[in-house]
């Protein structure tokens, strides 16, 4: 019999709707199926035997199972129970979909986004229990704190056509929206293509280069993109492929993930041997109701 695993994690941010019970009956059918719950210094074992991997947790539990040893032909569920889900609810019209398409940088792989600089240490820095207590308001505590001016020398190939500069922000997304901002208007899913946001760094790292970094960031994520986008302090383009150079060790956030990158870093998107079905949590509550099945 095929093998199947759903992995909780008891520390996402809303880990308390999940059900054990209801994963198994819904997923687990016609499957050895077992239970691995993720606690503090849990270490993730060798996926490869499982024909089924159900990931309950947010999207960074999705992200350190992407990278993990699996089996390219096994199925991939996502049941987001994170804070704030960007993978799930940038696609939010739909109660669950497939997704085809995620990112490399270099060998490491990203479902929506790979950034650096202002405001990126959110992800993997606001702490667990603050998630679970307070949900998204949880990152507001941070917000302060993580607003500082980066300088990032880096120079950015995009297809052909290079900037070259000092960043306090670089950010490559495949989603519509990134810290709980809807601004990427130019997505589609599963279009082969990525999405570059990069913004100057002040000359000043005092109160009156905070002030000037605030204008840019607030055209970025208030304002949105429907189009290719330029000035003097930040560009906003569609692009097939990314190489980052960088100057030294830069920490960066994927999925709300640390991972530190250096030198070259090739970013391009790439194709799953098998899809992720991103099943949101109001579908999975239709689905107890019919408890019809989902056929994948």
């Amino acid at each position: 019999m095929k093998k199947c695993v759903i992995v909780v994690n008891t520390l996402s941010g809303n880990s308390s709707i999940i059900s054990e019970e209801t994963m198994i009956e819904l997923f687990g059918d016609q499957f050895d199926t077992e239970i691995l719950k993720i606690v503090e210094d849990t270490v993730l074992p060798d996926f490869y035997d499982y024909a089924r991997i159900v990931v309950c947790g947010g999207d960074g539990t999705l992200h350190n199972i992407l990278n993990s040893h699996l089996n390219p032909e096994a199925e991939l569920i996502y049941c987001p129970s994170g804070t704030l889900n960007e993978l799930a609810t940038g696609n939010s019209k739909q109660k669950d979909y497939i997704l085809h398409d995620v990112a490399k940088a270099n060998e490491h792989m990203f479902s929506y986004v790979c950034a650096c600089g202002t405001f990126t240490s959110l992800g993997y820095e606001t702490k667990n229990k603050h998630k679970r207590m307070f949900k998204s308001m949880a990152y507001l505590w941070n917000v302060i704190k993580t607003y500082k001016i980066h300088e990032i020398s880096a120079q950015i190939d995009m297809d052909g056509k290079t900037e070259q500069g000092v960043y306090s922000l670089i950010m490559i997304v495949d989603s519509p929206q990134c810290f709980g901002f809807r601004f990427n208007k130019m997505y589609k899913l599963d279009d082969g293509k990525l999405h570059v946001l990069a913004i100057k760094a002040p000359r000043h790292k005092n109160v009156f280069g905070r002030l000037k970094l605030f204008f840019p960031l607030f055209r970025a994520f208030f304002g949105g993109f429907k189009r290719n986008y330029q000035s003097k302090k930040m560009f906003f383009r569609e692009v097939k492929n990314v190489t980052l150079t960088l100057q030294e060790n830069i920490n960066f956030c994927m999925d709300g993930e640390l991972v530190t990158l250096s030198g070259t870093v090739n970013i391009r998107p790439t194709q799953l041997p098998t899809p992720i079905h991103v099943v949101t949590t109001q579908a999975v509550g239709e689905y107890i109701k019919k408890l019809s099945g989902i056929t994948f």
